[in-house]
């Protein structure tokens, strides 16, 4: 598996853990770093949110919890407006 396929496959299964309502992503390789780009459903329409993520820690979140739960943390407050509503 490549490094980009790897990468976009943990950014899928974090966004799956959030509990967004209706959501697209990419996740774009960068100098040092990947953009994920998530368009995601929210009460005026869609929101394109850009979040820069550390390569090493989206790698570091595949088998530390503790990191999966910082990256968890961090996303989900960037993308509280696509979250379902309870």
């Amino acid at each position: 598996m490549s490094e980009l396929a790897g990468a976009r496959e943990l950014a899928a299964s974090l966004l799956e853990d959030l509990g967004l309502e209706a959501y697209l992503f990419e996740v774009e390789p960068r100098d040092e770093h990947w953009e994920l780009v998530v368009e995601c459903a929210v009460a005026q329409g869609w929101e394109t949110v850009r979040l820069v993520v550390d390569r090493r820690a989206l790698n570091d979140a595949r088998d530390d919890p503790d990191h999966r739960r910082r990256l968890l943390q961090e996303w989900g407050t960037r993308l509280a407006a696509c979250r379902r509503e309870p």
